[in-house]
């Protein structure tokens, strides 16, 4: 058992010495690069908070368009959403701009059944110009129309990196 031990002591510690010896040259290494540079502004991803909760992105289309995406929950299965906001207003607080957008959203939720919903959508906005971080308060009411037909409703408050 010592000599194993010894052995294996003596080879971690020469083998290193070799491999330090023969990886002294320079090579050339890959470089990947992303650019966001096409997203510049236009595209955000965050999580929201309240009614579903979930992992949402963005993509502002045109300054008076934006698209959305929903991936999470409204606490009982899991909820695939999508909204398309056209902004109404852009309310200027103190020299600082909230947009307020209205559109449709359509939620799948899949739980112990499957349901669709389709809901009118309001979001008031706004993009801190310090740090690229953009938080928003939505809410809307609607129909659902698959499992059961009545009314749905949403709500949440939601932080999402600006790109």
């Amino acid at each position: 058992m010592k000599k194993i031990a010894l052995i294996l002591i003596l080879a971690s510690t020469l083998l290193p010495l070799y491999a330090v010896e023969q990886l002294v040259e320079d090579r050339d290494v890959k470089e990947i690069e992303f650019s966001t540079a096409p997203l510049e502004g236009r595209a955000k991803a965050g999580v929201a908070v309240g009614y579903p909760t979930g992992l949402v992105f963005g993509y502002r289309l045109a300054n008076w368009v934006e698209v959305n995406a929903l991936a999470g929950t409204y606490f009982d299965g899991f909820t695939l959403g999508g909204n398309m906001l056209f902004t109404l207003a852009d309310i200027s607080i103190k020299g600082s701009s909230f947009p307020l957008s209205v559109g449709p959203q359509v939620n799948a939720e899949f739980g112990n059944d499957f349901g669709m919903s389709v809901l009118g959508m309001v979001r008031w906005e706004h993009t801190l110009e310090e740090i690229p971080l953009n938080l928003y308060l939505e809410g809307g009411a609607g129909v659902s129309l698959i499992d059961s037909f009545g009314l749905a409703w949403a709500a949440s408050l939601g932080i999402r990196y600006v790109f």
